[in-house]
């Protein structure tokens, strides 16, 4: 029988999983990319308000976007 994995063990398991450790070109240091949530609001021809989400990889240190 396999070993059960706690509740803990499986999100430092995916914790790790998800970390991008790169360099980054402004600072020329190791930083993480991180995600984020970028909301655009649009100002439509009726006058109205629209909301255009967009998720975005970007650098931890500087938040620029983060280019592979």
């Amino acid at each position: 029988m396999a070993k059960q994995q706690s509740f803990a063990d499986k999100a430092n398991k995916l914790g790790k999983k998800n970390e991008l450790i790169v360099m980054c070109p402004d600072t020329n240091k190791e930083t993480k990319v991180i995600s984020v949530r970028i909301v655009d609001t649009i100002k439509t021809e009726k006058g109205t308000f629209k909301f255009l989400d967009r998720n975005m990889k970007v650098y931890e240190s500087t938040y620029k976007p983060y280019k592979p």
